[in-house]
């Protein structure tokens, strides 16, 4: 768990409803979690303080129905840009852990003008 105080929201976007965990202020900062799924961690804490963080919960990990759609990185990444136009986010920074790496590579493909930088761990 984490200190920041992270509030849960909610994003229709590619016909999905896509829960999220933001805090902070300042730049955007899109995460998206590895096969775990979405776990806040000190990691967050430390990057709110910095960017304003949105932790996405990918389609069909936690509590949202099975992702049963989506085929492949590109269309993942696809569903993912549309999450941010969705919450009116036009440039941001992407951090991505494990099995989300190749939608986030996929997402700045898709649209280079609105990434400023590609983290994957």
């Amino acid at each position: 768990m984490t200190d920041m105080a992270f509030q849960e929201h909610y994003v229709e976007a590619d016909g999905f409803r896509i829960r999220y965990l933001e805090a902070g202020q300042g730049e955007p900062l899109a995460c998206l979690h590895g096969g775990g799924g979405l776990r806040l961690s000190p990691m967050y804490d430390l990057l709110a303080a910095h960017f304003r963080v949105i932790g996405f919960e990918i389609p069909g990990f936690g509590d949202s129905p099975a992702n049963e759609r989506t085929n492949s990185a590109a269309e993942l990444a696809a569903t993912m840009n549309a999450a941010m136009t969705a919450l009116g986010i036009d440039k941001f920074n992407l951090l991505a852990n494990s099995f989300t790496g190749k939608a986030a590579l996929n997402m700045a493909m898709q649209a280079p003008e609105w990434i400023e930088s590609v983290v994957l761990i």
